[in-house]
């Protein structure tokens, strides 16, 4: 006990608390202004949170910078250092004084390596943003929008199909579609064509009486149609709450092109969960993330924070 109280009085003598404080308040601060231009300037929504991770890794390393350089109270200086450097030294003097401490400036925690790890960590988030922004713009890869990849063009009709439901709420499925539906009708680079408003070629083409189309005549009615791409939902529930799968589709293949996946906790996150795969499909489809970002937040739609899995 005496050595922790001893550890706890020499830290605040070297001012570590103080070092503690700006850091927070200056972490704090940036990342409120990752958030603010994450919203307005449309940053990938993964931004904020490398950002604090980014920071939540450099408190221990600022922390331990501070307290090597201050000098470390269960190292005496008498142990390390030249008898001769210890006249006219005080006992408090031999904890206190941070340039004579053998440690002083020496090693892995300097301040210079601090100030080089965090601009190395600022390098990595703007670098990160600046990639997946340009293969985002320029369609490479499984970054790439689909608007640039050229598998769409701007004012293509895309066809909602109605969720596949595995679950015991009946309604659900049918709740999940019109959000979904709802969610990419506010994108203004396609146009959203329902499952009921091909409920006449559907009866056309099937013997059942008019309803949600199956996969196979969803198909050819987008092909009949001239709607370039098929969304196509299912709902399940497993162990971790209720998986909401979402695939795009380009008949006349039926190989998605782009998949999506979030988790619902609970019954009263799956609508929010929904309408997060919306926003999702709008940027991978090529709308610019300012507008998707300008819209109405989740929370102030529905409440909700929904876990989300990514895939």
């Amino acid at each position: 006990m005496h050595a922790l109280r001893k550890l706890a009085r020499e830290i605040h003598r070297r001012s570590v608390w103080q070092v503690v404080t700006v850091y927070l308040a200056t972490s704090w601060v940036g990342y409120q202004a990752v958030e603010v231009a994450t919203e307005r300037v449309g940053l990938p929504v993964w931004t904020p949170a490398m950002a604090l991770v980014l920071l939540v890794l450099g408190f221990p390393v600022v922390t331990a910078t501070a307290v090597v350089q201050g000098g470390l109270p269960w190292l005496r200086i008498e142990d390390w250092g030249d008898p001769n450097d210890l006249e006219g030294l005080t006992p408090a003097d031999v904890h206190v004084i941070p340039h004579l401490h053998p440690m002083y400036g020496v090693g892995l925690f300097t301040w210079r390596n601090a100030v080089l790890g965090g601009v190395a960590s600022l390098a990595l988030l703007v670098t990160s943003v600046v990639a997946y922004l340009a293969m985002w713009a320029l369609g490479i890869g499984p970054l790439g929008s689909l608007l640039a990849r050229g598998v769409i063009a701007e004012g293509d009709r895309v066809l909602v199909t109605e969720f596949e439901n595995r679950t015991d709420q009946v309604v659900l499925g049918a709740a999940l579609t019109e959000t979904l539906s709802s969610g990419l009708a506010e994108s203004r680079l396609v146009e959203v064509v329902g499952h009921r408003d091909i409920a006449s070629q559907v009866a056309r083409m099937t013997e059942d009486a008019p309803g949600s189309p199956s996969a196979g005549v969803a198909g050819r009615v987008a092909a009949e149609e001239g709607i370039r791409a098929l969304v196509e939902g299912g709902v399940v529930r497993s162990a971790k709450g209720y998986v909401i799968t979402v695939t795009i589709t380009v008949p006349p293949s039926i190989v998605p092109i782009a998949r999506f996946r979030e988790v619902a906790a609970t019954e009263d996150e799956v609508i929010g969960a929904t309408h997060v795969l919306s926003q999702r499909i709008r940027e991978r489809l090529g709308e610019s993330l300012r507008e998707i970002r300008a819209g109405a937040s989740l929370t102030e739609l529905y409440g909700v924070s929904p876990h989300t899995t990514r895939r």
